[in-house]
């Protein structure tokens, strides 16, 4: 018989801190994780956090959520965060079950999804979510071709005037910088940044606050392994990862901001999580991305920004670019959620 567990903040506490036997495990949820969801800004001691589906000792499945006080729209909302079945109790509507005690959890909150799989986004339709697809750009910046076929071999022959192309299209956007731009890393979302935010992100689906994004700084939901290679993998959402690191930029224009931009390294991705910028000087603060990209160790610059992918494209500075879908699910009954602009980061999309 499946049995179903509800974790509170206070569990996982105690679970964390005081090595309290409650049930919670990493097999349940990772120890990153788990401190990060403790420590959200908007979590109360009694709010659920995380459910796991049990068939006697053995974890079969579970789920996450944090909630959030949004500033614009003036709401609460509630993200559902990791969501694992079992695949021999795919017949057992084990993940519909976990779901449903999310939503039942949170019954004033609006319940959202981001990125979540085509399965998941079937167990939310169910539960009267409606379903949103945007176009996911990953723009390939270096790679090794192996050689399986007379195509790949051709491929890989093609590869030095491809990759002498590239050069040159990546000299001549570094050089459209203007030399009086300069940029400031940052660790904390300050007020001169937030005030950026607030005032760049009239079309944006959500404002955050400001508390809530030094949240997302201050407590990875992953930790940086340098032998991730030897690391004991306890679950599918692992938080041992061999790169991993958020990089908070503000563009300046001789002493004035002009661009807010994360970029956040995961293995080989670099993902453009926020993307803030003044119109006249947005193909400079793009440059920068790619100049960002160029110096580091990524091989792929992942964006959901329709506006950045054209730029990218259109000055051919990608070996390959692909597509894909990314799923966003939310409560149709909530009126609150136009015009549908996602920041990279919105939901748990910053993990």
């Amino acid at each position: 018989m499946i049995t179903y567990n509800q974790y509170t903040v206070n569990d996982l506490r105690d679970w964390i801190e005081k090595g309290a036997n409650n049930g919670l495990s990493e097999h349940i949820v990772s120890l990153s994780r788990a401190n990060a969801l403790l420590h959200c800004p908007c979590a109360k001691d009694g709010d659920v956090l995380v459910v796991s589906a049990m068939d006697g000792d053995v974890v079969v499945g579970y789920t996450a959520i944090f909630p959030e006080h949004l500033v614009r729209p003036d709401m609460w909302i509630a993200t559902g965060t990791t969501l694992w079945v079992n695949p021999d109790y795919a017949d057992d509507f084990v993940g519909y079950n976990l779901v449903q005690r999310l939503w039942q959890s949170y019954p004033q909150y609006a319940v959202i999804g981001s990125d979540v799989s085509p399965t998941a986004a079937v167990i939310d339709k169910l539960l009267g979510a409606k379903v949103v697809k945007y176009e996911r750009k990953v723009f390939v910046f270096r790679r090794r071709i192996a050689i399986h076929s007379l195509r790949n071999l051709g491929s890989w022959l093609m590869e030095p005037l491809r990759q002498c192309r590239q050069r040159q299209a990546i000299a001549g956007v570094l050089a459209s910088i203007p030399s009086d731009i300069h940029v400031v890393a940052r660790n904390v979302v300050d007020a001169e940044v937030y005030e950026f935010i607030r005032s760049h992100s009239t079309n944006d689906t959500f404002l955050r606050s400001c508390e809530m994004l030094n949240w997302m700084l201050r407590y990875p939901f992953s930790a940086e392994n340098p032998l991730a290679n030897h690391a004991v993998k306890r679950m599918a959402f692992s938080d041992q990862i061999a790169a991993y690191s958020n990089h908070l930029l503000s563009v300046y224009q001789d002493r004035t901001l002009v661009g807010v931009v994360m970029l956040a390294v995961r293995n080989s991705n670099m993902e453009v999580k926020m993307l803030y910028t003044d119109d006249q000087y947005r193909e400079s603060v793009y440059a920068l991305i790619v100049e960002t990209m160029v110096h580091s160790s990524a091989q792929q610059l992942v964006s959901i920004y329709p506006q950045l992918n054209a730029y990218l494209q259109s000055h051919h500075v990608a070996l390959r670019t692909n597509s894909s879908d990314l799923i966003f699910t939310y409560p149709k009954a909530d009126k609150h959620f136009n015009p549908l602009v996602l920041q990279g980061a919105d939901g748990d999309m910053f993990a």
